[in-house]
């Protein structure tokens, strides 16, 4: 029995390793992703140069996971798998303000709650915002239950 158990343990263990190990990041210029992704760019983003860009692909299909674009500012950003934002990561700079990522009231509680602090980063998951503040504060924002400092920024 322990044999039996230690034999499918190991068959497990080379199946979940094999299926990691077939995604795989490819380049890929951003004039080969969706429609979405080149419009989000040029909107909020124009004159800016792409330093990198690729897809996540699952190996042995040709489908991408999801696109990450690199800004030579430094700014990073995420794509699902039809060009939909998930992350914007401008850390060495600021996501712009005309960006109309997060809602209309998690907004105004940033603009008067935190005045002065321009936002560094946001991710999106489902209904949950995670911002990133230049004051070093970290910010969670879930659709229906408001705003909630998670972190402050130690003096």
């Amino acid at each position: 029995m322990k044999k039996l158990l230690k034999v499918l343990g190991l068959a497990l263990v080379l199946v979940l390793g094999s299926s990691v190990a077939m995604a795989e990041r490819v380049p890929m210029p951003v004039d080969k992703m969706p429609a979405q992704v080149q419009t989000f760019l040029n909107d909020y983003y124009p004159g800016a140069t792409v330093a990198k860009s690729w897809a996540k692909m699952m190996r042995p299909t040709t489908e991408p996971m999801w696109y990450r674009v690199n800004l030579d500012n430094g700014t990073k950003l995420w794509f699902d798998l039809t060009g939909n934002w998930y992350q914007v990561d401008a850390k060495k700079s600021s996501v712009p303000a005309s960006i109309d990522l997060l809602p209309n009231d998690a907004r105004k509680t940033i603009t008067d709650q935190f005045a002065g602090a321009t936002v560094k980063s946001i991710k999106f998951k489902k209904d949950q915002y995670k911002i990133t503040l230049s004051d070093g504060q970290k910010l969670k924002f879930e659709k229906g239950y408001g705003l909630k400092v998670k972190k402050a920024k130690k003096n």
